[in-house]
């Protein structure tokens, strides 16, 4: 499993195309952990009972811990979800990639 983080519109899905050309990409995933919130699921605990769906491909996720803190409640949920999620894929992932300008930077 890879993980490539990064902000949004900073060449992530390009960086993952171009470089892990065959594998299958898993897009957008702060927004699966979005749903999940909405579901009343728990992210972490979620990929913990199926980190095997998504052995073996590239998992591509904004980094939305940046920037002003949501006055939302569920915004604000969300990002500290979404930060738990990649601390946990982080951990499992063979690769981390941090992608800025679609420069990438490995991280593991």
């Amino acid at each position: 499993m890879k993980l490539i983080i990064g902000g949004a519109y900073q060449g992530k899905r390009q960086y993952a195309l171009e470089h892990y050309d065959g594998m299958e990409l898993v897009v957008d995933f702060h927004l699966k952990v979005l749903g999940w919130l909405k579901e009343d699921i728990d992210p972490v605990s979620h990929l913990k009972d199926n980190l095997s769906d998504y052995q073996g491909k590239v998992i591509v996720c904004d980094d939305i811990s940046c920037g002003v803190v949501p006055v939302d409640p569920l915004l604000r949920k969300w990002r500290e979800a979404v930060g738990h999620t990649l601390t946990f894929l982080a951990k499992e992932s063979d690769e981390v990639v941090r992608v800025f300008c679609g420069i990438g930077m490995r991280l593991k």
